[in-house]
């Protein structure tokens, strides 16, 4: 078990490198080590030559997963949203159009960035958005901002014509 503890940090740090957020992947890495002692103790895993190779292979099967299950749950939400909007503006497809680039810009955005525009746009202050995040107010302020000039280009890129013109 000492072992074990000890592939903990690597176990997380691998977490990480495959694009699962800090918080995340030490549930992760967790939940491999717990998998690895209960399938021993279940008798469900067969004796396991090579342990820190099925360890970092599970984190890496448990990272994949929560991608899917995050980008599904990603793509739901913007075809709830897209059918809400679509009952809203059935009558001008261009306003369709426009909220259904918007939200694929949105999804494109890092995750950081995009909560931040989220919780800016519906209306909450830099400090809220802050202790929603657990970031200070001028992190918040840089990721509000930034997200919204990243968004911006995505959705008029330099070089293109303003809405407005």
């Amino acid at each position: 078990m000492t072992l074990r503890k000890l592939y903990y940090a690597e176990l997380a740090a691998h977490a990480v490198k495959l694009g699962c957020p800090v918080s995340e992947a030490r549930t992760i890495a967790e939940d491999a080590v717990t998998e690895l002692v209960l399938g021993e103790h279940r008798g469900t895993l067969g004796p396991i030559q090579k342990e820190r190779a099925w360890l970092f292979a599970t984190v890496r099967n448990m990272v994949l997963a929560a991608r899917r299950k995050a980008r599904w749950n990603a793509e739901a939400d913007a075809h709830l949203i897209a059918d809400r909007t679509r009952q809203r503006t059935w009558a001008s497809p261009e306003a369709h159009l426009e909220t259904v680039e918007t939200l694929r810009a949105l999804h494109s955005l890092p995750g950081s960035h995009r909560d931040a525009v989220v919780l800016a746009a519906d209306g909450f202050s830099l400090r809220e958005i802050a202790d929603a995040l657990g970031i200070s107010v001028p992190a918040a302020k840089k990721r509000v901002s930034r997200g919204r000039r990243a968004l911006r280009d995505l959705l008029d890129p330099p070089g293109g014509r303003h809405r407005d013109d």
